[in-house]
């Protein structure tokens, strides 16, 4: 039992210690919360818990409202900085541990947790080192779900092209294909919540500990016709992004964890994708002129030659996954990453999605997705080469030509998964 945080019962669910739910219940009840997920995030919390506390004076004077910290088990001053800090007056605050070890998911079911307790409206939820956030943000996440207008908000955040590398080449044309729902960025991190929604996932038999979090409530949202709203149109950084040298190779360790989730849902709500009728969209998505972003840097060389040691010490298990003309091509973009068509990663994925269903053992899953990630660092590294002399905008076209691309073989997926 964690006195501050959760206890575990015999069937090895986890909830709130019986501590914390006498603190939560001497603060009473809140219309409004904003959770903040952090871990050794001393630099940055102050400044966050300052815009969160302004943008809730300001827009939401007439509801009661609170902030909650989930410390993710800081070893800095991150927890000691949050309790310092004093919100505005009529602005509760709870600091609290996540309920168990696990990651960013484990932070999110606490806050879900203590949102509960105290029978709140809506939920924002934000990483404690986001250096971009502004007191509107908190105005945009709340009002749509306030005035009932939606039961998910999301963010459309101004990317660099070679940012998000994850959800531009997977998790946005599989989402899109799959559920027949364009939401542009289902890794943006940051949410609004409604109170219908986050009681669904907190029964959801998938809800996720780690990275995962984010596709999970996207999906479960789209699959439980939850009404989506994307907004928060603006530039996004985080202290960490700051620091990147090699994203693409920080990236890596989420990788098992956000496309072992999103496969788990494929599987989970195969009755609804299958039957879900996809409305025709018109996929020409308008220019736009916006900020620059902050670019990320990128080595072409140096990811080819990743790839080509990587795809050496992986290429006997692509047959474990792959159909033997697939199997061909792929052995092909092994030498000559130029040739990683759209096509052929979108057929790629969809098999290794249908080889994933198949799988009993967590050490097989974790072997197909290891697998499948040289092949998506493979596609990463032919979009930087492709798109090495592009502007954002045009960048942005390959990548809906890729979502479309992905809708076009939904039908063959069907056939095998």
């Amino acid at each position: 039992m964690n006195k501050q945080g959760a206890c575990k019962s015999a069937n090895n669910k986890v909830y709130l210690s019986p501590y914390l739910k006498e603190k939560i219940q001497g603060m009473g009840t809140v219309d409004l919360i904003v959770g903040v997920l952090c871990k050794n995030v001393e630099h940055t919390i102050l400044h966050v818990l300052n815009v969160i506390s302004e943008g809730l004076h300001k827009y939401f004077p007439e509801y009661t409202k609170a902030i909650v910290v989930s410390d993710g088990f800081s070893s800095d001053r991150t927890v000691e900085l949050a309790k310092l800090f004093q919100p505005y007056n009529g602005i509760k605050k709870l600091v609290v541990e996540d309920m168990v070890e696990g990651g960013k998911g484990a932070g999110v079911r606490t806050i879900v947790e203590v949102a509960e307790e105290m029978d709140a409206k809506a939920i924002a939820l934000l990483d404690g080192d986001l250096l971009s956030v502004k007191p509107e943000w908190i105005r945009e996440f709340m009002t749509p779900i306030l005035f009932g207008r939606a039961g998910l908000v999301i963010p459309y955040y101004i990317r660099d092209k070679y940012d998000g590398v994850i959800t531009n080449n997977l998790a946005y044309p599989f989402t899109r294909a799959l559920y027949g729902f364009d939401i542009r960025q289902p890794l943006a991190g940051e949410f609004g919540l409604s109170k219908r929604l986050y009681r669904m996932l907190r029964e959801h038999p998938l809800f996720p500990w780690d990275f995962g979090i984010d596709i999970f409530i996207v999906t479960s949202a789209i699959a439980n016709n939850v009404s989506i709203k994307e907004g928060i149109y603006s530039i996004k950084i985080h202290e960490s992004t700051t620091m990147y040298l090699e994203p693409e190779t920080l990236l890596i360790p989420m990788f098992r964890q956000v496309t072992g989730k999103m496969f788990e849902l494929a599987g989970y709500y195969e009755k609804f994708w299958r039957n879900n009728i996809k409305p025709i969209r018109y996929l020409n998505h308008s220019e736009y002129c916006t900020q620059k972003p902050i670019p990320v840097p990128v080595d072409p060389g140096k990811m080819e030659k990743k790839f080509r040691r990587e795809f050496i010490s992986t290429r006997k298990m692509m047959k474990n996954y792959l159909p033997g003309n697939l199997v061909r091509d792929v052995e092909h973009v092994g030498k000559k990453i130029q040739d990683f068509t759209m096509d052929l990663w979108a057929e790629s994925v969809f098999h290794f999605a249908s080889s994933y269903k198949k799988l009993k053992r967590h050490t097989e899953k974790n072997v197909l997705l290891d697998t499948l990630k040289t092949l998506w660092f493979g596609r990463f590294t032919s979009f930087v080469v492709e798109t090495a002399d592009m502007d954002l905008l045009s960048a942005e076209r390959i990548i809906q030509e890729q979502a479309q691309i992905f809708e076009e073989k939904f039908e063959d997926f069907c056939r095998y998964f």
